[in-house]
């Protein structure tokens, strides 16, 4: 029917799923079925459905737009790893049931559910897909005489009596199509069509446990009542189902609890309670999660209070961030100071009966906030690299004194504050690394403001510009020439705060040394620049002088001959300026910060190149040199503009 194709909208600027129908296989009937698919689809709007966009028609060719979605059929899958775990499986019939139901409630039925009309997102999300055949129950829509639509092993016994479709044939699908996801093979089958209609009407299903042995009863039972024969059995809605789905997790998981250890019942109700808090969990925000453990701790030792400190890398300070139980102002202590100090500095948990027998218990905090703490256990919140990020305390149990079950609970704790911290670093080092990158990305390409937009003619002289992309860092950078009747002015500048935020002082300073250049001298002119960048050059020729002036920066580079030119120069607070008489073939060199930053010698290798040769053929072989020899002159550019009289 068509082909499909990864695209891009050009327009939003957006990855998309393009499919070019092809005309030779659309007849009339299936192009009126594709627009009641893309119409019916478009109705549908949720996490679990793939979005259709729109239908365009262009040189005669139909192509349908929709969501590009990272991921391979629920089939591929089936196929290449055999049947699904158990607790992997539901997550994805939670998930279909999910989208199923979000087109219920609007009176769409799919009534082609099967693993191939299912996608499963990189990240796990099943996304429910191809509303080819698709209706909407608020309209009569006939179908053929005789004709049944569908794939014949996913359709319910009353479809295949000639009922009319509803949701409880749409949930049947469901259940042939978990079925196969969970043992491998759909309930009925038959390559003989007659014989897999008979066998769909009459016989029961295949025992699940029988061909999964691992497979749990319970579980069992809510597949059976998915597909049962009477449309009355089955669930009523693809919610229901879904809450059938979790009901069997939750007793699952009080089974579980109450099968395991005290300590490890209380770990793993942590672990719950973040799993359904992966909202919070995905913001990488480490407060909101150490909140939920501390909170989590807490409760579970029957402590009157709970406190977590965090470590500042850069004092070895122990900070309070996180408090449960009370309000208190933030508590500061030296590694190896107080309970929590001295739990990080050890490296181990402390559980002390009695502070008031404890000589490293700091009162401080209890004579201002008016707590009186009795007992402590402090647990060190360590990286799995060994790496202390900070220490979790619970004060004063509320019955009895704290165990070692408290003990070895609060160490499992630790352990899960201490990931959360390390995940929130290198989350925040990501988005800054990316933040960086963009910034980058945007400074570069702004760069062409701070250049002319073509290379003026400077008469009576040869001139040209080499630049140098860096391989790091991006500064703003740039130059301005300015050519009047008998003065030619050249500004040079560059500026150190890197990623934007000296691009418009840059720009200011650059404006204005070209606009006031031929009113007063360059010395006075870059000293009242209030916007002055981190370094700012001019070069001014009159007929045979040079005026130069530069703030921030050394002066340009003079040869003669191709050997450097002495002379002497103003030097001032920060403004430097000189004059010098030229002769014809007198070069000079306006070079940016990063530029004077290569060898002494690449300005005289590249004097005496332009002796030889015109400017440009000059930089043309420098850098094909540098190239040649693996040189990079900068991490950051680095700017020369070449000047010769004639």
């Amino acid at each position: 029917m068509g082909v499909v194709y990864r695209a891009l909208d050009r327009k939003l600027d957006l990855e998309i799923a393009l499919k070019r129908l092809r005309p030779d296989r659309i007849s009339s009937e299936k192009r009126e079925a594709l627009h009641r698919e893309i119409i019916l689809s478009r109705k549908v709007t949720h996490e679990n459905v793939c979005r259709i966009y729109d239908l365009e028609e262009i040189d005669g060719v139909e192509y349908v737009s929709m969501e590009y979605i990272r991921g391979r059929p629920l089939k591929e899958i089936e196929e290449s790893e055999g049947v699904l775990p158990i607790g992997r499986g539901l997550t994805v019939a939670k998930g279909i049931c999910r989208g199923l139901a979000a087109a219920h409630r609007i009176g769409v039925l799919h009534r082609d559910l099967k693993p191939e009309n299912v996608i499963v997102e990189e990240d796990g999300r099943p996304r429910l897909m191809d509303f080819g055949i698709a209706i909407d129950r608020s309209r009569n829509w006939e179908e053929k005489r005789g004709s049944v639509p569908g794939t014949p092993q996913f359709l319910s016994p009353e479809l295949l009596r000639g009922a009319a479709a509803d949701v409880r044939s749409d949930l049947y699908a469901l259940g042939v199509l978990l079925f196969e996801m969970f043992t491998g093979q759909v309930p009925f089958d038959d390559p003989e069509t007659p014989v897999l209609i008979r066998k769909i009407l009459r016989d029961d299903p295949p025992n699940v446990t029988k061909l999964r042995p691992d497979f749990p009863p319970d579980l069992a039972a809510v597949l059976n009542r998915a597909i049962a024969k009477d449309p009355a059995a089955r669930f009523a809605s693809a919610d229901d189902l879904a809450a059938a789905i979790e009901a069997y997790e939750g007793a699952f998981l009080d089974k579980v609890l109450g099968e395991v250890s005290v300590v490890r019942a209380k770990s793993l109700k942590l672990v719950v309670i973040l799993e359904a808090n992966k909202a919070i969990a995905s913001t990488f925000d480490p407060r909101e999660i150490l909140e939920i453990i501390l909170r989590t701790a807490t409760d579970e030792t029957n402590a009157e209070r709970g406190t977590i400190f965090l470590v500042d890398p850069e004092t070895r300070m122990l900070v309070s961030q996180i408090l449960e139980g009370g309000a208190v102002d933030p508590i500061r202590l030296p590694w190896g100071h107080g309970i929590a100090g001295a739990c990080a500095a050890e490296g181990r948990p402390i559980l002390t009966a009695d502070v008031a027998a404890d000589p490293r218990h700091e009162p401080g905090p209890d004579s201002t906030s008016g707590f009186k703490t009795v007992s402590i256990l402090a647990a060190p919140m360590k990286t799995p690299g060994g790496e202390i990020v900070g220490v979790i305390e619970v004060l004063n149990k509320r019955r009895g004194a704290f165990s070692r079950e408290d003990e070895e609970f609060l160490v499992s704790v630790a352990d899960h504050a201490a990931i959360a911290v390390l995940n929130a670093r290198e989350h925040r080092r990501a988005v800054d690394e990316a933040r960086r990158e963009a910034e980058t990305r945007v400074l570069r390409s702004l760069h062409s403001l701070l250049a002319p937009p073509r290379w003026p003619d400077t008469p009576g002289l040869e001139s040209a510009p080499l630049r140098w992309r860096g391989e790091t860092e991006v500064f703003p950078l740039g130059f301005d020439v300015n050519v009047s009747d008998d003065r030619i002015l050249v500004c040079a500048g560059e500026d150190g705060r890197a990623h934007g935020a000296g691009l418009v002082d840059l720009i200011r300073a650059l404006g204005i040394a070209r606009s006031a250049a031929d009113r007063e001298e360059l010395g006075p002119l870059l000293a009242r620049i209030e916007c002055l960048p981190e370094s700012l050059t001019a070069a001014r020729f009159r007929g045979s002088d040079l005026e130069m002036a530069s703030a921030g920066a050394p002066l340009p580079y003079l040869y003669r001959d191709g050997r450097p030119l002495p002379f002497s120069a103003v030097e001032g607070d920060r403004i430097h300026h000189a004059r010098v008489r030229l002769e014809p073939r007198d070069l000079v060199f306006v070079a940016s910060r990063a530029a004077r930053e290569m060898s002494p010698d690449e300005m005289a290798r590249a004097a005496r190149l332009a002796e030889k040769s015109s400017l440009p053929e000059a930089f043309t072989d420098l850098v094909s040199s540098w190239k040649y020899e693996g040189k990079s002159p900068a991490g950051r550019d680095a700017l020369v503009l070449g000047f010769r009289r004639l």
